[in-house]
């Protein structure tokens, strides 16, 4: 029987999936929506780090910003994040909160760039949150 922990780790896993497959869906049929892209990569980054959090055992802050969450699992030594990571991190930040609509601004990323930061987030961090489910 799955633990509270995992059970909310499985979901969290599940949904931010969900949503890198919703980016690569749009990624593939409509790239200049990148703002829903770019939403939906912050939204699984997210996830994906709240997920590793929880199996850290360290406290799950309810907020958006990737850098804040990502700052204890770097300080805790669980995760080694890059100063690529950290860039890529503040990018995706945008799309929390301030990027939810169109814009007539030209980005200086493409969607797929948007989707690679994405998933380099999902192959560092969803096997550390995955193997808690095992």
């Amino acid at each position: 029987m799955p633990t509270p922990d995992q059970q909310r780790v499985a979901m969290l896993l599940t949904t931010a999936d969900h949503n890198m497959e919703a980016a690569e869906t749009l990624v593939n049929a409509a790239p200049h929506l990148y703002e829903s892209i770019g939403f939906h990569c912050q939204q699984a980054v997210e996830k994906y780090v709240k997920g590793v959090l929880i199996v850290s055992g360290l406290p799950v802050q309810f907020i958006h910003n990737l850098i804040t969450l990502m700052g204890p699992l770097q300080r805790a030594g669980t995760v080694q994040f890059t100063q690529q990571d950290f860039a890529d991190a503040t990018t995706l930040n945008e799309f929390a909160v301030e990027l939810r609509y169109e814009t007539d601004d030209a980005p200086s990323y493409t969607s797929a760039d948007l989707l690679a930061m994405a998933d380099r987030f999902r192959t560092k961090l969803r096997p550390l949150a995955q193997a808690f489910l095992i």
